[in-house]
């Protein structure tokens, strides 16, 4: 990564993951985080990636990081809650809702992860 910037490289993730080649956004997205592991755009596109090829464990840690990198970006706590219900683990979904109201996060989507019903 010595002769591009990190935007630029990140940059580079994005159009290959929009176009589908997954490896090569994973390549680009690894460079970024071992250069700096907390990026947020790299952590959660590292996330969407694992939830894209059905590994929605692993995507996990991605959120996180991303959140705690950066809690004002919206799109970061939907995916969390997201991939969280996806895994039914609607508790937890519920406490990172709750916790993205509390960071000034305030979304139709995430008012109903935090208080909708079980049936």
């Amino acid at each position: 990564m010595t002769e591009h910037t990190i935007t630029e490289v990140l940059q580079m993730a994005v159009e290959a993951h929009k176009s589908g080649d997954v490896k090569t956004a994973d390549k680009y997205y690894t460079a970024i985080l071992k250069r700096n592991p907390i990026h947020p755009d790299a952590n959660h596109n590292m996330g969407v990636l694992a939830v894209g090829v059905g590994k929605h464990e692993i995507a996990l840690p991605f959120f996180e990081k991303a959140i705690n990198a950066n809690p004002k970006i919206e799109q970061f706590w939907l995916s969390l809650i997201d991939n969280l219900t996806h895994l039914k683990r609607n508790n937890e979904a519920q406490e990172v809702a709750q916790k993205a109201l509390k960071n000034g996060i305030n979304n139709q989507k995430i008012l109903k992860a935090c208080c909708f019903t079980k049936p």
